[in-house]
């Protein structure tokens, strides 16, 4: 029988590159993250940060950075300054806007103030606000401050010519950046609404500066300017606009709870005017607004002169009267007069009633006795007619008869218009 020998297993390594499986994960991980490395260096933003005096409802990842309505970064972080008067907003912006973060960009917040007049802004109430960039030039600089609301002229916007408006009432509601409209249509911006106090008179004003577009006004096609100053087509196109009536004047949009703005109209019966000069600058001439402000003004003023009245010096006079009637309405003499008047005029009553039947007998005898006067008087004369001897003592006697009876007849018709006559006599019938 053979005896098989049996062979020994001899280990072997083997050396290899590959670590092995158990190194795939980290691996793996290292690459995800320079592949995520290399998509934020081809990908990133610009971290800038923009200075605000209230936060307006900015949150951390919640809130965009638009341009023209497209979204261009987000918010990353919302903290108070050092100083503790200020809101440091750091926003991460694309790359691709690398160039536009100048030193003349600027940033506002739509919908820090929402505002009647552009219901656009209405929708911050609920969605919150967003930070809008308005690109401008100067150098590269990665720190704003930002306003909240948009800034009074667009670094793009085309040249403009400023002017001055003094208004006689509160212009403290117009805010810098509120539209200036002739007939409708946007033709510049408020630059400016200040506060002033003239020691040397002892008077306030409250000059408004803005800003009017050549390119709005509709000159902007002709007679454009070689040195590109527009300050003289403008002048002359608002001297003559000034002459003809054209004043400046406080409105709102919607009336009397919108927001304020300039309005450039025509003012039927306006006295003369021109544009005036203060401190090298052309004014351009106002009448009072008819917004709340000016209606209660008007009604505080009307009410101020009802309390000069002396309303109530007046009050107690006619209290004092009605006193003194009622106490003469009170009096017992009154009561005495008034009966003692009846009495009499009772009394007078049965007089006429007992003398009236008697009148009319009275008439006609004073009637027959004119008659046989008359008649008496004729036959007087023409027995002086056929009696030469007697003419010259009866023709008075006879003209005295003709009187008497011409007399009779007078008072016969008298006491049949006016039997009261009797009692009371003629010169209370003239009464």
């Amino acid at each position: 029988m053979t005896q098989t020998r049996l062979r020994r297993t001899r280990a072997v390594v083997r050396r290899s590159f590959w670590p092995g499986l158990i190194w795939s994960v980290p691996l793996a991980a290292f690459g995800v993250v320079g592949w995520l490395g290399v998509q934020a260096l081809m990908h990133g933003g610009e971290t800038v940060t923009i200075i605000f005096d209230n936060a307006y409802g900015i949150k951390a990842d919640e809130t965009d950075v638009t341009l023209h309505g497209v979204k261009i970064g987000d918010v990353q972080k919302v903290a108070l300054d050092a100083d503790g008067k200020h809101v440091n907003v750091e926003a991460k912006i694309e790359r691709a806007r690398k160039n536009d973060l100048r030193s003349g960009t600027k940033f506002y917040v739509f919908g820090a103030q929402p505002d009647l007049s552009d219901p656009s802004s209405l929708k911050a109430l609920v969605s919150g606000p967003q930070i809008v960039m308005e690109p401008g030039p100067g150098a590269p600089t990665r720190r704003f401050v930002g306003n909240d609301r948009r800034p009074a002229l667009a670094p793009t916007h085309a040249p403009t010519v400023s002017y001055v408006v003094r208004f006689t009432g509160a212009v403290g509601g117009l805010k810098t950046g509120a539209d200036v409209e002739l007939r409708g249509f946007h033709v510049g911006t408020v630059t400016s609404v200040q506060l002033r106090y003239d020691a040397a008179m002892g008077l306030l004003s409250t000059p408004v500066q803005i800003a009017l577009e050549p390119a709005q006004l509709g000159i902007a096609g002709a007679n454009l300017p070689l040195n590109g100053d527009w300050r003289p087509s403008v002048n002359g196109m608002l001297e003559r606009l000034v002459r003809d009536g054209l004043r400046a004047r406080l409105a709102q949009d919607p009336p009397l709870i919108g927001s304020r703005k300039v309005m450039l109209d025509f003012v039927k019966g306006a006295p003369a005017a021109a544009l005036g000069h203060e401190g090298g600058a052309l004014v351009i001439p106002s009448v009072e607004s008819a917004d709340i402000d000016d209606m209660t003004s008007k009604a505080d003023q009307i009410i101020t002169k009802i309390n000069e009245l002396p309303i109530r010096e007046t009050g107690d006079k006619v209290r004092s009267l009605v006193a003194r009637v009622d106490a003469l309405a009170a009096s017992p003499r009154i009561d005495d007069s008034l009966r003692h008047i009846d009495r009499a005029v009772a009394q007078i009553d049965q007089t006429l009633s007992q003398v009236t039947p008697q009148i009319a007998p009275l008439v006609a005898q004073l009637r027959e006795t004119a008659g046989a006067a008359d008649e008496a008087a004729a036959a007087a004369s023409r027995t002086l007619n056929g009696d030469p001897t007697r003419q010259n003592d009866l023709p008075s006697a006879l003209r005295e008869l003709s009187d008497a009876a011409r007399s009779i007849r007078v008072l016969a018709d008298y006491l049949d218009r006016h039997p009261e006559a009797l009692i009371r006599g003629k010169h209370g019938d003239e009464q």
